[in-house]
C-alpha cells in the first residue's frame, strides 16, 4: 500500500509542477487559467489519494479528502469567475483609453 500511495503522491506532484512551470511561461492571463484546470482536477486530487492511501482510514484521511472534493468542485467555477473578471477588466479599460 505504501508504494501505491508514494507512487500516486509522485504522479500528482510532477504534474501540478509541470502545470505551475507552463503557467508561468504562459503568455497571457487567459492562457495561464487553463494550466490551472491540471492542477484541481488531475494533480490534488492524485496527491490527496496518494497521501489517503499511505494514511489508511482515519480522520486524517478525511482531513486529505474534504478540502480536496471542495477543490475539484469549485476548481472549474472559479476559473470561469477569474476569467470573467478579467476579459470584464480589459473591455472597461479599452472603453476608458483616449483615442
Amino acid at each position: 500500500m505504501h508504494a501505491a500511495g508514494v507512487a500516486l503522491a509522485a504522479t500528482g506532484t510532477a504534474i501540478m509542477i509541470a502545470s505551475a512551470l507552463a503557467a508561468v511561461a504562459a503568455p497571457t492571463t487567459f492562457a495561464r487559467l487553463h494550466y490551472v484546470t491540471p492542477l484541481t482536477s488531475l494533480g490534488g486530487p492524485l496527491l490527496a489519494v496518494g497521501l489517503s492511501v499511505d494514511s489508511g482510514a482515519n480522520l486524517t484521511t478525511a482531513s486529505i479528502l474534504l478540502p480536496t472534493a471542495l477543490l475539484f468542485l469549485c476548481g472549474p467555477i472559479l476559473t470561469a469567475a477569474v476569467g470573467r473578471a478579467v476579459l470584464q477588466r480589459e473591455v472597461h479599460s479599452e472603453s476608458e483609453s483616449p483615442d
